[in-house]
């Protein structure tokens, strides 16, 4: 079971991969989706929509659609099967700020086969979150991480897992001192730490100015490398995709550097695989809600001794 889990995450990151870079119209492609007019304003009649409530999440769901399209509605673009728009789980209707979005999505929903398999549709994923946002409760998560957030916590030994941190962990930190002028402390060990007040307050204004679609990738983030500062220097786009990876990965790219990496389905595949997934979606829906097409890569390369 794991290693189907793990083979259909690795298919997941590719059709993330070829969704964005067709939606962008990279390499002469571009995602073809038939556009439908849609009336704008707030739709109160729900009946003719589909539930996403209604998909089980462990894939069993039979196909029940031909067509997938894309239209207009409110303030963005929906995402239409057989003509009938998206609604989500907490019955707001499905609407993302750009057609980009909206047609990567919908290539997501397009590959699916005989069952539809909501956890190789990561982008439908982070969308849906993004609109049922809670944003209360998320902010409050991602201020109670700045203390204890994990690229402030380094080793002394091994050197060579020390390294590791210096390299993929210190720009990021470097950004908000060199860029932004904050007092950002580290510590070696396991020493609780406690950020100036007026870091903490800086923290909590990039948090504010997200958009809910930035806010929804900012956590994607965070939660993966326990790291808010990593989270909001991804939103800001000063962190590669790879390099995003390697530091919410560093102690555990770290652990299969020197010990292997167990294949299998006892093995480190969705260990590796899960984070990878997530990381790739939130890079990939922030390019295309800002129509800013930044290459995807579909594999990210582990860290290698300098």
């Amino acid at each position: 079971q794991k290693s189907r889990i793990c083979t259909s995450m690795r298919s997941a990151l590719r059709c993330l991969s070829v969704a964005g870079r067709m939606a962008g119209g990279q390499g002469g492609q571009r995602v073809s989706f038939s556009t439908v007019p849609m009336r704008k304003g707030k739709v109160i009649d729900t009946a003719g929509m589909v539930k996403v409530s209604g998909i089980k999440p462990n894939g069993t769901t039979k196909r029940f659609y031909k067509e997938v399209s894309i239209g207009p509605m409110g303030d963005g673009w929906t995402v239409m099967l057989d003509g009938r728009p998206l609604i989500t789980e907490d019955k707001h209707r499905f609407i993302v700020p750009t057609a980009s979005a909206a047609s990567a999505i919908a290539y997501e929903w397009d590959v699916q086969g005989e069952r539809i398999k909501p956890f190789v549709m990561p982008l439908m994923s982070l969308a849906a979150t993004a609109i049922d946002v809670d944003r209360k409760k998320i902010v409050g998560k991602l201020l109670k991480y700045v203390d204890t957030d994990s690229l402030c916590y380094r080793v002394d030994s091994p050197a060579s897992l020390a390294k590791m941190q210096k390299k993929f962990w210190d720009p990021v930190l470097n950004y908000f001192r060199d860029e932004h002028g904050l007092t950002i402390y580290t510590t070696e060990g396991i020493a609780s730490l406690s950020q100036p007040a007026e870091t903490k307050l800086e923290i909590a204004r990039f948090i504010d100015e997200t958009s809910n679609f930035e806010l929804a990738c900012l956590k994607a983030v965070a939660e993966v490398g326990y790291s808010t500062m990593l989270g909001i220097a991804v939103i800001h786009r000063k962190v590669s995709l790879k390099d995003t990876y390697n530091a919410a990965m560093a102690e555990r790219l770290f652990q299969v550097r020197k010990w292997g990496e167990v294949k299998g389905p006892y093995g480190h595949g969705i260990e590796l695989e899960y984070p990878r997934l997530h990381i790739a979606s939130a890079i990939n829906l922030l390019n295309l809600i800002h129509d800013d097409f930044a290459p995807l890569a579909s594999k990210t390369t582990v860290y290698e001794e300098p």
